[in-house]
């Protein structure tokens, strides 16, 4: 299986701007970065105008026709590129919209991922540049028809990615393109963590009515927090109530295995305890229900699917965790007061997205609706920051501080993701609907 970044898909990246902008110098940066990347030279290509212009398109001026032409037979040739599943940075001035969009246009019609990218460094920037006196031959007349100057540059309204490289590092506008590539799947990067979904899935009309016939065990509300935690995949790739195998690697090692076998931290036993009473009752069914009726009333929130039981070994479990098993350290005390028996199984299917009532659940996201969240407030960069008190001047500065140190790398608009911690810490902690309002 890969682990680094991998070619997905081809896809032209059509980089437009005024002379001296930072095409082709934008172009040349991203592909030596993909080729270390990729560890492979031979999977993005640059066509660069001004060489295209000494070899293909050698016998074409700058009149709009010509100009028409010249973009006619690169957009062909980036189309052909991307069809043999390459990426294709095309640094051309294409001046004019209707050039670009017959581009754009060329591409979707065959099925292909095109990124109109405005390489936005004002006339200033660029005149400012001139490395090769461009600009002030034309200002002197020598050189007729030139973009910006004698001839017309039309702005791209809606780019696809606007890179301001007057503004912008050079890493900082592979970071805006790669980031590009991977939202639009063009590459995919092994090693990036996953953003969980959620494993709840509503059930039929039978489902349902076959779950309100089973067995089941009414769990407390610090299990339907456990269970909402397992529901919405934040304990990843733990996807029932710890079977025994389970709960000994994450009390002795803090990590949980995979079904590929990759191992990942885990350092919280995550179990559902059972009386012997209720381990009796429930010997031989092949499914069990649970239920919360003090917080959800009569719902099935989940389905536990060919259980098994073990010994809720209390003092182990704590001393491993915790240190102690002593009722007097606070993650102890409701360990040693379960029952003496665990139950797990199989697997589990999950049918609520549990709601608890208490003004506080729209604060209670999964990763994919964090995901969504930062998205609809145009994150380029979340920063996430965990407190179990009410803000204070402290917090804010350090928070402000991270924000702007951001800023200066090049974000637009890094966006904090503050996670207040919910649980009974100490006696004398403020209640945590007060500190929500104070957040």
């Amino acid at each position: 299986m890969p682990e680094g970044i991998t070619v997905e898909k081809g896809c032209t990246y059509w980089f437009t701007g005024l002379s001296g902008a930072g095409k082709s110098t934008l172009s040349e940066y991203i592909k030596k970065q993909m080729d270390l990347q990729l560890g492979d030279s031979k999977k993005v290509f640059i066509l660069d105008g001004d060489i295209i212009r000494t070899g293909l398109n050698k016998g074409l001026g700058f009149s709009p026709d010509d100009r028409k032409e010249n973009i006619r037979r690169i957009s062909e040739v980036s189309k052909l590129f991307n069809m043999a599943g390459m990426i294709v940075f095309v640094a051309f001035i294409a001046p004019y919209g209707a050039d670009r969009d017959f581009a754009k246009n060329l591409h979707k019609e065959a099925g292909l991922t095109f990124a109109e990218c405005y390489i936005s460094a004002s006339l200033e920037v660029c005149e400012g540049r001139d490395v090769k006196g461009l600009y002030k031959k034309a200002r002197a007349g020598d050189i007729p028809n030139f973009t910006g100057v004698s001839a017309p540059y039309e702005a791209p309204a809606e780019p696809d990615l606007n890179i301001n490289t007057g503004d912008l590092s050079m890493d900082a506008c592979f970071a805006i393109v790669k980031k590009h590539m991977l939202e639009n799947e063009v590459i995919r990067d092994h090693r990036m963590l996953r953003v969980c979904d959620t494993l709840v899935a509503e059930p039929s009309a039978e489902e349902a009515a076959a779950a309100a016939s089973l067995p089941f065990v009414d769990i407390n509300q610090m299990q339907c927090e456990y269970l909402q935690t397992l529901a919405e995949n934040f304990a990843f790739p733990l996807k029932r109530f710890m079977n025994e195998m389970e709960l000994l690697e994450v009390i002795q090692m803090k990590t949980l295995t995979d079904d590929q076998g990759k191992r990942h931290l885990l350092s919280v036993p995550i179990t559902q305890a059972v009386s012997k009473g209720m381990k009796d009752a429930l010997h031989g069914q092949k499914r069990v229900a649970l239920k919360c009726t003090a917080v959800t009333g009569n719902k099935v929130l989940a389905v536990i699917n060919n259980p098994v039981f073990f010994e809720n070994r209390k003092e182990e479990i704590c001393a491993r965790t915790f240190g102690c098993f002593s009722t007097n350290h606070p993650g102890a005390e409701p360990i040693m007061a379960q029952d003496d028996w665990l139950i797990s199984g199989e697997s589990m299917n999950f049918y609520e997205h549990i709601k608890f009532n208490d003004g506080m659940d729209k604060y209670r996201m999964s990763p994919k609706e964090i995901q969504a969240a930062a998205k609809a407030k145009g994150a380029d960069a979340l920063f996430a920051f965990q407190v179990r008190n009410p803000l204070h001047n402290g917090h804010v500065l350090l928070l402000k501080d991270t924000r702007e140190q951001l800023l200066k790398q090049g974000y637009k608009n890094p966006v904090l993701l503050l996670h207040p911690l919910g649980g009974w810490c100490k006696d004398d902690d403020v209640p945590l609907d007060t500190r929500m309002k104070q957040h």
